[in-house]
């Protein structure tokens, strides 16, 4: 037995239509249990695609070998719930999939294993009108990335019902954002009627940014979350240095100018026209290797 991602893809299609038949049947805990258990497995067909040794435990070198085509067979360990949600935002720092998502994913996990592992009922009461949006949303950003449609996962008329969702969710999340940066206006304005602020920001990291910032028309300070690193060549000044260009998307917006806040991809895609931004880095290469033998 190996690790071979269409098996992945296909388990979590299965759970899926588990869970979307419980749900039909009024049984929402159960849709929510099958929903978290499919999440999961499409998080890993996700890493599966890009290679199976993404999915295995690295402590496992018998995985290793199964990940890589060379051993056949099924006593090997793959990656928890954790791992596969951090591998999929840092790893493969997939577009839109941020730290929100991520956080989501492990929520969802954790109520789970509490369904799973206590006597704790954690799917009970919960307000799908609050949950699916995300879980929708989340599933079309990993099968984009498969290069696969929703359609193809759930059917044609549950696709229809999940993007109708994802739209609905959208067009209030982006009506709740701009209220925000227009309140945060007002606010500026009456508050600097006559004397204009005069505000100093330091960026002290990569991942931070100067914007101009969408209420106030002042700097505001971006935070950005690694999407990918690309080699440019070689230093001209300094010839054993590489050259690389840190991209980064920018996942929350601060001003201090009028107060604004952006928290999530979602949000500062709505009044960000531009949610990405660069940095420049030289780097030495690391030749301090431990090769184990002093």
């Amino acid at each position: 037995m190996g690790i071979e991602y269409l098996d992945l893809y296909n388990k979590s299609k299965l759970f899926i239509v588990k869970g979307i038949s419980n749900r039909n049947e009024s049984d929402m805990s159960e849709f929510l249990l099958w929903a978290s258990l499919s999440l999961e497995l499409l998080g890993k067909a996700t890493l599966a695609f890009v290679h199976p040794s993404l999915v295995v435990d690295p402590n496992d070198p018998k995985g290793l070998l199964v990940a890589c085509g060379y051993r056949k067979h099924d006593d090997f360990k793959t990656i928890q719930a954790k791992t596969v949600f951090e591998r999929l935002h840092v790893t493969l720092s997939i577009p839109k999939f941020d730290q929100k998502k991520k956080e989501f994913c492990m929520s969802l996990a954790n109520k789970r294993n509490a369904e799973l592992h206590s006597g704790l009922l954690p799917f009970d009461g919960l307000r799908l009108d609050l949950i699916l949006p995300h879980f929708w949303e989340i599933c079309v950003i990993l099968l984009e990335f498969q290069e696969k449609k929703l359609e193809e996962w759930i059917g044609h008329d549950e696709a229809i019902r999940a993007l109708k969702i994802i739209e609905d969710h959208s067009a209030i999340l982006k009506t709740v954002v701009e209220s925000r940066v227009e309140a945060c206006r007002v606010k500026y304005y009456e508050k600097y009627r006559h004397d204009q602020p005069q505000i100093t920001y330091e960026v002290y990291n990569d991942d931070e940014e100067l914007i101009r910032c969408p209420a106030c028309n002042n700097d505001a300070l971006a935070y950005g979350e690694l999407n990918d690193k690309v080699y440019e060549g070689e230093s001209e000044e300094n010839p054993w240095h590489s050259v690389y260009s840190y991209i980064y998307d920018t996942t929350e917006v601060h001003c201090r100018y009028c107060d604004l806040k952006l928290i999530g991809y979602e949000e500062v895609e709505i009044v960000i026209e531009d949610p990405v931004f660069s940095k420049t880095v030289e780097e030495e290469p690391d030749y301090d290797y431990d090769y184990g033998n002093d």
